[in-house]
C-alpha cells in the first residue's frame, strides 16, 4: 500500500465505463473494447479526446471524421511521418498542434488516406498484453470491498471470472466467498454478475455452498423468482448441479414447492423443474411431482408445461408415474382436443405401454368420430393406430364404421387424414370395409378437395397393387 493510503494497484476506474450490451464475451473482447477509450497518453504527453464518437479513428469511417466521411484526417504522407501509434490516435486538434496546421477538408483529398486495420490491431494487442500482465501481477485482495461492484460490470466481471480461475488456497476464496455472500441474490439476478456467481459456486467448499442455499432459500417467493428471472434461471441450474448433500436438496425443493406450478409454466422456470427431475431421486422430487399431478389439466394445457409434463412421465418410475399418468388417462378427452394438451397425450400412447393403452381406449370409447374431425384430436387418433396394437386399431375403426356419420369423415379436413391412417394400418375385413365405404360415397367425394385428394390416394394404391 502507498503512503497515502491507497492502493499500488492500478487505477480499475475504466472497468466500470463504456458498458456495451449484456452478453458474455471473452476476457479478450473486453479489453478490446474498453482499451480504445483508455489507451496511454502519446509520446508527446496528449491523451484521447474526450468525445471519442466525434475524432474516433477506431470507427467505421477509419482516418475521419465523423459526420465529415469524406474528408480525410491526414494525408497518406503525414500518415507516414508520425513516429508511434499514440500519435496516430490523437484528436484532431492535437493532429493540429502535431503539424502546426489546420487540415485540408476538400473532398478531393478523400482517397489519399487509408489507416489500416493493422496497425490499430497491434496497437491493441500491445494494450492486451499489458492488461493480462497486470492480472497476472495482483492477487483477488487488491480487489477488497469492490468486487460486488465489479462483478456487475462488463470488464470487471471477465477480469472476477479469470482471476477466479486462478485461485488456488481456500483463504484465497473463503476471502471472495465472504465478500459476495450476503449479496448472492442480487448477484445471481444481474445480467453480468450471474456468471461470477456461476464461478463462485464452482470453486467454494461444501460448507459454503450450503450457507448459500440457506441465504437464497431463506424467502421461499424470492428464490421461486429468480428460478423465473433469465439470469437468475441459470445461477439456479448452476447451483442445483453442486448440490451434494440431502441438506442441500430439502432446502431447495422445500422453496421450490410452493412455486410448482408457476415453474412449469414458464420459459425460464421449467429448466429449473426439469433439472430437479433429472438430477434427483424419485423420493427428492415426490413433493414436487404430486403438486404437478394434482394440477394436471392445468399444466397439461399449458405451451411449456405441457412439456414438463412429458418429462416428469418419462424420468419418474414406482407409484409417483401410475399417478401421473391416470390424471392424464382421466382427463384424455379434453386433453385430446386441446393444442397443447394432445401432445400429452400422444406421449402416453407412444410409451406403448399395453395396459396404459387399454385404459385410454376406454377413456375415449364413443368419442372417436368426434376427435377424428377435431383439429388436435385427429393427431391422437392417428397416434393410437400407429403406436399401438392391431387389436386396438381395428377396435377403434369398427366404432368409426358403426357410427351413421362416419361419411363425414371422407370429406373432413381432418378426418380424411385419420381415414388414410386407418387404411395404411387395417387388414383384411376391416380394410376392405374402409373401401367399400369409399367407394359408396365417391361421387359426393370428388366434389370436394379433401375428398378427392383421398380418393387419389386409394387410386393410387390400387396400381401400385396391380
Amino acid at each position: 500500500m502507498s503512503t497515502n493510503g491507497r492502493s499500488d494497484f492500478p487505477d480499475i476506474s475504466w472497468l466500470n465505463q463504456n458498458s456495451i450490451q449484456m452478453n458474455q464475451t471473452s476476457l479478450e473482447d473486453s479489453f478490446t473494447h474498453l482499451s480504445l477509450n483508455h489507451m496511454p497518453l502519446g509520446s508527446h504527453g496528449y491523451a484521447l479526446s474526450p468525445h471519442p464518437n466525434r475524432y474516433n479513428v477506431a470507427s467505421k469511417n477509419r482516418g475521419h471524421v465523423s459526420g465529415y466521411a469524406s474528408v480525410p484526417l491526414m494525408s497518406q504522407t503525414q500518415f507516414q511521418r508520425f513516429p508511434s501509434n499514440e500519435e496516430l490516435l490523437c484528436t484532431v486538434d492535437s493532429h493540429r498542434k502535431f503539424r502546426g496546421g489546420v487540415m485540408n477538408e476538400s473532398s478531393n483529398n478523400s482517397n489519399r488516406l487509408n489507416i489500416s486495420n493493422s496497425v490499430n490491431g497491434r496497437h491493441n494487442q500491445r494494450w492486451l498484453l499489458q492488461q493480462h500482465q497486470n492480472l497476472n501481477h495482483h492477487s483477488i485482495y487488491d480487489f477488497r470491498g469492490r468486487i460486488l461492484l465489479l462483478a456487475k460490470e462488463q470488464g470487471g466481471s471477465r477480469v472476477l471470472q479469470e482471476i477466479m480461475k486462478r485461485l488456488k488456497s481456500q483463504e484465497e476464496i473463503s476471502f471472495i466467498f465472504l465478500e459476495l455472500v450476503y449479496n448472492v441474490m442480487e448477484l445471481m439476478m444481474d445480467p453480468l454478475g450471474n456468471y461470477v456467481f456461476q464461478k463462485l459456486v464452482e470453486i467454494c467448499s461444501e460448507q459454503q455452498r450450503t450457507r448459500i442455499i440457506l441465504v437464497v432459500t431463506n424467502s421461499d417467493f424470492r428464490f421461486v423468482n429468480m428460478c423465473l428471472d433469465i439470469h437468475g434461471t441459470r445461477a439456479v441450474q448452476k447451483l442445483l448441479e453442486h448440490v451434494t448433500t440431502q441438506e442441500q436438496q430439502s432446502l431447495i425443493m422445500s422453496a421450490l414447492s410452493t412455486g410448482v406450478v408457476a415453474l412449469t409454466k414458464d420459459t425460464n422456470g421449467l429448466h429449473v423443474v426439469e433439472h430437479c427431475l433429472k438430477h434427483f431421486s424419485n423420493e427428492d422430487n415426490k413433493y414436487l411431482l404430486n403438486i404437478v399431478a394434482n394440477n394436471c389439466f392445468e399444466i397439461a394445457t399449458d405451451k411449456n408445461g405441457c412439456c414438463v409434463m412429458q418429462h416428469c412421465i418419462d424420468y419418474v418410475q414406482g407409484e409417483t408415474k401410475e399417478r401421473l399418468m391416470a390424471e392424464i388417462i382421466v382427463n384424455a378427452s379434453v386433453l385430446s382436443e386441446d393444442c397443447y394438451g394432445n401432445y400429452v397425450v400422444q406421449h402416453l400412447v407412444a410409451m406403448k405401454i399395453p395396459r396404459v393403452t387399454e385404459n385410454l381406449l376406454r377413456q375415449l370409447e364413443g368419442k372417436f368420430l368426434l376427435l377424428s374431425c377435431n383439429k388436435y384430436g385427429s393427431n391422437v387418433v392417428e397416434r393410437i393406430f400407429l403406436d399401438s396394437a392391431e387389436q386396438h386399431s381395428a377396435h377403434i375403426i369398427v366404432e368409426l364404421l358403426h357410427n351413421p356419420n362416419v361419411s363425414r369423415l371422407l370429406v373432413d379436413p381432418f378426418g380424411n387424414y385419420v381415414i388414410k391412417t386407418a387404411l395404411s394400418v387395417s387388414k383384411d375385413a376391416i380394410r376392405n370395409a374402409l373401401l367399400e365405404l369409399i367407394q359408396l360415397h365417391s361421387a359426393m367425394m370428388r366434389s370436394n378437395i379433401y375428398g378427392k385428394k383421398l380418393l387419389d390416394r386409394v387410386d393410387n394404391e390400387k396400381i401400385r397393387h396391380m
